[in-house]
């Protein structure tokens, strides 16, 4: 059988997209499209490894699934023990806990699943605090191969093996099937995006790549050096042209997908295929793809110590050295791990994990810890504590899922009823709103996210739900009850899920908003649009620290002062609190060992802290 460059050619090609995507290189904003084309090179070795040992009858399912966990678990074994070496030494407790879960996931090949229950989506930077994001595309593909070599088995008799034709509609079919519930999902869904169902026709076009190469070889043959240029051309130009935007463009991705099967199917091997460096780059491909995003999550957590310019390359560097001992220590000798060994190894590592989660702030670690304890807050964030203190927050999250309806509303007819309403920017002032209100005020919070607080709003059902309630009966029946209203919206989430709101829009509902609280005669005040960071501001705030003339209006995006501007065009002066980039909030306070943002535009407990203080100097509160 003759060596096949291309698929060297085609592992080497993936793995550079995903490396320069993740590491923000240039242009290469659809370089994520690398995962796809793993994708389409696995189903076709894959249909072409069963469906010929089934045509030899020497199939063996559970051979297979050995071969294919000395394959891939090694070296996943690896990084993962490295991983969970560091975490105690440069983690505190949240982020300690929260990996080791991650490491617990991608080693049980679920964390696919996990991922697809979270509300925040792949191309979020909130999410890249995750060492291990990356393992959702092992566990796709380890699902793949517990799945379609039985569905091949249960098929051989009666199909592939009598009537080839309509064995290769089958999978047609099931392709269609795969790909209109992809679509069916939408472009922005997590589940979408995560789950095998979902991902399999990406392997099924593979897999249709090996079934129909014979024929298609012979009657492309005058065309094969154009078709093999033209593809490598549509893959360059995808991962170059596609943009994420913080979303999942399916019709596009379609292309380079195409374009991998359709070098797969040809088996046109050009004679610069054969380079060295490019076979060999390939052959490090799982492996680099393994190591390269936790260096570069590490990279990002510790930034602040590195002021060289180019110190993105220490992360780039590491990748490689670590790409290349793990192919030689693990892949290469991936014959002497049975699948016992794997099995047993697997446990123990998640048993590790599973210790480090349960134990995450056992006083050991707080020895051996590199990163002093006055830095914690710069390092991670109670959340869940800070937003939703009295479960009167939601969102698309398991997390955040319950709005105590009952206490959060709770008229107290003896008391000031100060009504806080919005999404998580509402909910990010609740501790402070709380702490700050005098024993004669009483505070109501209705703070929903993935929708905005309008009388007609679209977005998230459970939070469309709430404000229909809050418009249609809690409003009317309490309107004489309520004292003063305080609104705080991101309103750059304008574009998110199913949102999709348009300037137009936004404008048409703040005007029937102000109209209603008008009517009822409402004391109300909006509180206006953030500063938007490029990174979480903490990463700002430590960069300062280390380098006092930083200028941290370079990381300052222009898209917060558009809206805080056109929010100040609608909204009548008299009602609207303008805190944009306000003189009077301090932005990192080093006695605190806090910065006023935990995230790229969320205020921390000291931020809030110091919004509701100006409220009440001002006397709004």
């Amino acid at each position: 059988m003759t060596f096949r460059y291309d698929i060297g050619l085609l592992r080497a090609i993936a793995v550079c997209f995903v490396l320069l995507y993740h590491y923000n290189f240039p242009f290469f904003e659809g370089g994520y499209i690398g995962v796809d084309i793993f994708f389409v090179i696995s189903g076709f070795l894959m249909t072409k490894i069963i469906l010929k040992e089934i045509k030899g009858d020497r199939f063996s399912y559970f051979s297979f699934i050995e071969r294919r966990m000395r394959r891939i678990v090694p070296a996943l074994l690896g990084v993962s023990v490295v991983m969970l070496l560091l975490l105690p030494l440069l983690y505190f407790d949240v982020d300690l806990k929260l990996n080791a879960k991650y490491i617990a996931l991608s080693l049980a090949f679920m964390s696919n699943i996990y991922y697809g229950s979270l509300s925040g989506d792949y191309f979020s930077p909130d999410v890249q605090d995750n060492l291990f994001l990356h393992s959702w595309s092992l566990a796709v593909e380890w699902q793949f191969y517990v799945i379609y070599p039985l569905a091949l088995w249960t098929l051989k008799d009666r199909w592939y093996l009598q009537h080839l034709k309509q064995f290769r509609f089958i999978l047609i079919v099931l392709t269609v099937l795969s790909l209109s519930l992809w679509l069916g999902m939408g472009s922005r869904s997590s589940w979408a995006f995560y789950l095998m169902p979902t991902r399999i026709w990406e392997f099924l076009i593979g897999g249709l790549a090996f079934l129909y190469s014979q024929e298609l070889k012979v009657r492309l043959k005058p065309f094969l050096t154009a078709l093999t240029i033209m593809s490598l051309v549509l893959m360059l130009v995808s991962a170059l042209f596609i943009r994420a935007n913080h979303t999942w463009s399916p019709i596009l991705v379609v292309i380079p997908v195409l374009a991998t099967a359709v070098l797969l199917t040809i088996d046109h091997q050009l004679v610069w295929f054969q380079n060295s460096g490019i076979q060999f780059l390939g052959k490090i491909s799982y492996s680099l793809y393994l190591w390269h995003w936790p260096f570069y999550v590490l990279y990002r957590k510790f930034e602040f110590l590195m002021q060289w310019r180019y110190s993105i390359l220490i992360p780039f560097f590491l990748s490689f050295i670590f790409a290349i001992l793990s192919f030689y220590l693990f892949e290469r000798k991936k014959n002497i791990f049975g699948a016992k060994i794997l099995t047993i190894s697997g446990c123990v590592v998640a048993l590790l994990a599973t210790m480090l989660f349960v134990f995450p702030k056992h006083t050991l670690w707080d020895k051996i810890r590199l990163v002093d304890n006055q830095y914690v807050h710069y390092f991670q964030q109670d959340e869940h504590q800070h937003l939703n203190p009295c479960n009167c927050y939601i969102t698309r999250s398991p997390n955040y899922n319950t709005y105590d309806k009952e206490e959060c509303l709770k008229i107290d007819v003896g008391k000031e009823n100060i009504l806080l309403i919005g999404d998580s920017h509402a909910a990010q002032l609740s501790t402070a709103f709380r702490n700050a209100l005098k024993e004669d005020q009483h505070l109501l919070e209705m703070s929903l996210s993935l929708t905005f607080p309008f009388p007609d709003p679209k977005g998230y059902d459970k939070s469309v739900q709430l404000w229909d309630y809050f418009y249609t009966e809690f409003l009317p029946k309490n309107e004489n009850k309520i004292n003063k209203v305080f609104i705080s919206v991101h309103w750059l989430m304008n574009t998110y899920e199913e949102m999709n709101y348009t300037p137009k829009e936004i404008k048409q509902g703040l005007s029937q908003m102000t109209a209603l609280f008008d009517s009822y005669g409402l004391q109300y005040y909006f509180i206006g649009q953030t500063e938007l960071y490029r990174v979480p501001y903490r990463q700002v705030a430590l960069k300062k620290m280390f380098n006092p003339v930083l200028d941290e209006q370079q990381f300052i995006l222009d898209e917060g002062q558009q809206v805080n501007e056109f929010l100040k065009r609608i909204i009548p002066e008299q009602h609207y609190i303008d805190i944009y980039k306000h003189g009077e909030i301090e932005h990192n306070s080093q006695e605190m060992g806090m910065s006023y943002m935990f995230d790229k535009h969320h205020l921390s407990a000291f931020g809030a802290s110091q919004v509701v203080d100006y409220l009440l100097r001002k006397e709004y509160l």
